[in-house]
């Protein structure tokens, strides 16, 4: 995201959101909560509301699974650092589902009942507490009243999808379409950044000076994907069979890098006729508008058989529509449709170091 939209001679604000606590994403389904949703008392599928906090979709999907004994199906993937509410299912083909609620300390499950085919997620709302420091409400209540105005921002992929203390999904996924395996392994494991816990800038040093023993000793359980694949290099000293032990699906790293063309192309075209950005999985030296980006990054494909990673194209509007867009003392609530970030929004209005908020 290299510019802003409205132009308005705003100063960033000094702001800050309290997280979890401060971040709520509840999934909409037609245009409704999620958390009013009930289902059918019979269907092939049991639909859940799972709702967590502090924990990202990956780890919580695999409890769940576990707890439900089944292949987990969902929508969307939400925020990690946010308190989330969303819609899950299970095929059970008409029976009931064993366990109908179930709860530990970041994740909770209700059964809601049964549905006949997928239901239409159309999109995410969001309340979100901002904490000034030493600034007037008035300014953020005024910027809110514009941004609310005006209506409709452009459609980034937001800062979350890589990474927000730990930046690097995209070069992980940018080092795999180059077949530089063991640089996608130090991206996974290595390369601390100043924003991370002590213990995960420790772990990330003694991997970086190449002591692999200390560093696996040094991961603490919670770091599931570093843990799972140092110790498949440390096994097999093979970076390509380490990353065949990733927990997160390789394809979710080199989806990430497309995600980082789309917002160099849409950066490149807001002042265009063009109603969407399209990111292919190859290069294409016939698109006048994406051309130039896949150019400059090096990269013609965005496949990897060797690693089973298909990519098909990605497609999106060039602008977002914010729906609902309000303030209540210090917390702000809007929806925007289904693929759409809240942190653009955020963005837009603090004009702030992105850290700050995400």
């Amino acid at each position: 995201m290299e510019r802003y939209y409205i132009e308005e001679d705003w100063r960033p604000l000094n702001a800050t959101i309290p997280r979890p606590e401060g971040f709520v994403v509840i999934e909409e389904v037609n245009y409704t909560p999620c958390t009013a949703f009930r289902g059918d008392p019979n269907g092939r599928y049991a639909v859940f509301l799972l709702s967590k906090k502090g924990i990202d979709h990956f780890s919580a999907v695999s409890k769940v699974q576990s707890v439900l004994k089944r292949k987990v199906f969902y929508a969307g993937i939400k925020d990690a650092n946010a308190i989330t509410h969303q819609l899950i299912y299970i095929d059970t083909t008409g029976k009931p589902p064993e366990v109908t609620e179930w709860s530990d300390d970041n994740i909770s499950l209700k059964f809601l009942g049964f549905m006949r085919g997928k239901f239409n997620h159309t999109g995410n709302i969001f309340e979100i507490t901002i904490e000034l420091i030493g600034e007037p409400y008035d300014e953020l209540k005024e910027r809110i009243r514009v941004v609310s105005s005006v209506g409709e921002l452009p459609a980034y992929i937001g800062y979350q999808r890589f990474g927000t203390r730990r930046p690097t999904t995209h070069i992980v996924g940018k080092k795999l379409v180059q077949r530089d395996w063991c640089g996608a392994v130090d991206y996974i494991v290595g390369r601390p950044f100043p924003n991370e816990s002590e213990v995960a800038k420790r772990f990330r040093s003694l991997y970086d000076s190449g002591d692999l023993k200390a560093a696996l000793e040094a991961i603490p359980k919670g770091f599931y994907q570093e843990r799972a694949v140092l110790k498949a290099l440390t096994a097999s000293g093979n970076c390509f069979h380490a990353l065949k032990a990733s927990r997160i699906p390789l394809s979710f790293y080199v989806e990430a890098f497309q995600a980082y063309l789309f917002n160099r192309c849409l950066s490149e075209n807001l002042d265009s006729n063009q109603l969407k950005i399209i990111i292919h999985g190859r290069y294409d030296p016939s698109d006048p508008v994406c051309r130039k980006v896949f150019l400059s990054e090096g990269v013609y494909d965005l496949n990897v058989p060797e690693l089973k990673i298909k990519i098909g194209k990605l497609e999106r509007p060039k602008m977002m529509r914010i729906r609902n867009l309000k303030m209540e003392e210090n917390r702000i609530s809007f929806a925007l449709d289904r693929g759409m970030y809240a942190t653009v929004v955020l963005r837009e209005i603090l004009r702030a170091d992105p850290l700050l908020f995400t």
